[in-house]
């Protein structure tokens, strides 16, 4: 993997239609290629460890401590009510990595570097998009985090990484995007290209393959399992669907039951309203803890 920092997005002619655009993305992306502007050289160094499934917390902790902001994150989610609840607050960098894992340490990561993309100067013009987009992310992922809770054999730390990239796809086109051919959030061009803009990404940061499988196929709503049992992509498919229903401020319980990953993943009508009621909570439990 090769990610390249750039004080300026990828310049594209003014003339090239969002098709050639995004196609031109997908292609650098099949090449190993990761080009974001403002992305922090320590969060991409973390996602190469990381790669590494023997690296050490000593390892970690050292890339982790060349970044006092990233470092502060991390220290932020071992000590955060929704990872600890009691017990002496954490203040050994090398510590708090070995108690929140590998998934959470990306989750920090992710969280610190889409932060720097939010506040780059020369990323103003698309500052609304860019926050439009990680509050939805966050909203995602607090109620993957929830749901996983509720189902057996998933893992929440898994769930809500997964959550928080779901949309990495689009906040990448719309960083690298053109000042002149800029794109909003709710573009429909955009929403038929970003979940797999966002699987190239998740696989070149070399992330869990269970995550690129979701992240590729989270608008799969009819998806079948003919007796598989369910998994990360069945959680990030209902979450994206109750997600877009509270962002609407619409609810209709019914089309989230009738959903095919809603039944594999055996969640009850109650358990489905219990948790959209709990995900105000959780999202501040999840701010908190992205510092």
């Amino acid at each position: 993997m090769t990610v390249t920092l750039k004080s300026e997005p990828a310049a594209l002619p003014e003339k090239e239609s969002p098709f050639e655009f995004l196609s031109a993305l997908a292609r650098e992306l099949s090449t190993g290629r990761v080009e974001l502007p403002s992305f922090p050289d320590a969060a991409a160094r973390v996602q190469q460890v990381l790669s590494d499934d023997s690296v050490t917390s000593e390892r970690i902790a050292r890339v982790v401590g060349s970044d006092a902001g990233l470092a502060g994150r991390i220290l932020t989610m071992a000590n955060s009510t929704l990872l600890h609840r009691g017990g002496a607050p954490v203040t050994d960098l090398k510590v708090a990595v070995a108690r929140i894992g590998h998934d959470n340490i990306r989750t920090a990561a992710l969280s610190y570097a889409t932060a720097q993309l939010r506040r780059a100067p020369d990323l103003a013009h698309i500052r609304a998009q860019l926050e439009t987009c990680w509050q939805d992310g966050v909203r995602v992922a607090a109620l993957m985090h929830a749901m996983a809770k509720e189902t057996r054999g998933m893992r929440s730390d898994e769930a809500l990484l997964a959550g928080l990239l779901h949309n990495v796809g689009k906040i990448y086109i719309i960083a690298r995007a053109p000042k002149q051919g800029a794109m909003q959030v709710d573009d429909p061009i955009l929403r038929d290209w970003y979940p797999g803009i966002g699987t190239a990404v998740v696989e070149n940061w070399k992330l869990p393959e269970a995550i690129s499988h979701a992240v590729g196929g989270q608008l799969d709503t009819e998806r079948s399992h003919e007796g598989e049992p369910a998994d990360l992509q069945d959680l990030l498919i209902v979450a994206v669907c109750v997600a877009e229903q509270m962002a609407s401020g619409t609810a209709d319980d019914s089309a989230i039951a009738s959903l095919p990953a809603t039944a594999a993943l055996g969640l009850s009508d109650s358990a489905l309203i219990r948790i959209m009621l709990e995900t105000q909570t959780e999202m501040e439990m999840l701010q908190a803890a992205l510092g």
